[in-house]
């Protein structure tokens, strides 16, 4: 999942939003000089993560897409679920998302990870251009799609077609995801349930 959805997650089992997009940040699994909740939302994060790259919707969706850019099914897949959550939020939550934006946003401005450069770019970026909510459109996908490309330094061009891929199966995308959020959801809200720091 990516940035929006993980964020989604934590207003869903009521932990730190900050956490659980730090996921993609904080290496390693040695937590306990963070925060609690921070340590908390990380490792719901990568458990997160792990359950959807092992869900059998999940893997028939990668096996869908054109052999050339599958290596980028994941980002592709992540990107555009976070665009149908936007589409469907209320669906999951009763809490507008741009409320719940506003609580992550003020969570951001006051943690820092000093020796993280990665964390602390995008963070910036984060803060000063609050985008988040530009996922209601689905162009931004693609603006994203090529934001990668150009990350990459143009090694792996994918942007075009993972664009015609969404065109062309968009149906099948979005039954998935109807599938596989909720899913996801009780995932998470068990993690929580049984997570021990010890």
């Amino acid at each position: 999942m990516n940035y929006i959805a993980h964020i989604h997650i934590g207003c869903h089992t009521q932990t730190s939003l900050l956490g659980n997009f730090l996921g993609d940040f904080v290496k390693g699994s040695q937590l306990q000089y963070l925060p609690f909740e921070i340590e908390q939302g990380i490792r719901l994060h990568r458990s997160i993560d792990v359950f959807t790259d092992s869900h059998p919707l999940i893997s028939e969706l990668r096996q869908n897409l054109p052999r050339d850019i599958r290596r980028m099914a994941g980002v592709i897949i992540d990107i555009y679920f976070d665009y149908l959550l936007m589409q469907t939020w209320n669906d999951y939550s009763s809490t507008d998302f741009n409320k719940v934006f506003t609580q992550f946003y003020q969570q951001l401005e006051q943690f820092s990870l000093p020796n993280n450069s990665h964390f602390n770019k995008q963070a910036e970026r984060l803060k000063t251009h609050q985008w988040l909510n530009e996922y209601i459109h689905i162009e931004t996908c693609y603006r994203a799609f090529l934001s990668i490309e150009n990350r990459l330094n143009n090694r792996i061009i994918f942007a075009d077609k993972a664009q015609s891929f969404i065109l062309k199966h968009g149906e099948q995308l979005e039954s998935s995801f109807e599938q596989f959020y909720p899913e996801c959801l009780d995932h998470g809200l068990q993690f929580v349930q049984s997570y021990d720091p010890s």
